[in-house]
């Protein structure tokens, strides 16, 4: 196989597996607890969005719903571990209406919610992961989802078959990341080995191995 094809089958066998070990109860009943598991089941569906469009060669798509990918798995574990409980509350709401939209509007941008997450040191491995992220990817997928410079010479000439390839493998990760936090919140020991484990396999569809991380 090409080494830049998009082998949706085998991502999607990873998310089936990984599905499969966190299929347990949340570990409390929690508001705070059942948006953190929400935002991350939003995050992968957006990833199933990305798979989807880089295998029929949609770019331009795949980084607008790669950005939304990423904005989701943020809120997921800062829903867990920084958000206040009105902003949970405000978050969690059951009714969409001009008040509970204008509300939600006052929730932190992602960039402020990262710099809250920096402040706890359990998670720090997974931050420097995001915000490096961040620091290179922001703008460009500004510019994708805004219809900007990077969105426009896309259309025109088209891009390599390798940026592809990676913006499939960046999403794939992003999905390992929100399973991950999905583990946490079952509250079971062990998970999280579990499912590093599980990925073992799967190093052809996820983000190349890093050393110093």
């Amino acid at each position: 196989m090409d080494r830049f094809s998009i082998d949706i089958d085998r991502a999607d066998k990873l998310f089936h597996v990984l599905s499969e070990i966190v299929d347990h109860p949340l570990f409390d009943d929690s508001p705070r607890v059942a948006l953190s598991a929400t935002l991350s089941v939003t995050s992968l569906d957006l990833g199933a969005s990305v798979r989807t469009l880089c295998a029929s060669d949609q770019m331009i798509g795949a980084n607008v719903c790669l950005r939304s990918q990423f904005e989701a798995l943020i809120r997921s574990v800062w829903a867990l571990h920084r958000a206040t409980d009105l902003q949970v509350e405000k978050l969690s709401t059951q009714q969409l209406t001009l008040d509970t939209q204008q509300g939600a509007k006052n929730i932190p941008l992602a960039a402020e919610m990262l710099e809250e997450l920096d402040k706890i040191p359990h998670l720090a491995q997974l931050t420097s992961a995001l915000n490096e992220f961040k620091g290179g990817a922001w703008q460009p997928l500004n510019s994708y989802v805004h219809a900007g410079l990077y969105a426009v010479l896309h259309t025109r000439f088209g891009g390599p078959p390798s940026l592809l390839n990676q913006i499939f493998r960046i999403s794939n990760g992003f999905g390992m990341l929100a399973f991950n936090n999905l583990g946490i919140l079952t509250g079971i020991s062990g998970i999280q080995a579990e499912i590093r484990a599980a990925t073992a396999s799967f190093s052809s569809v996820l983000p190349d191995y890093r050393s110093d991380t």
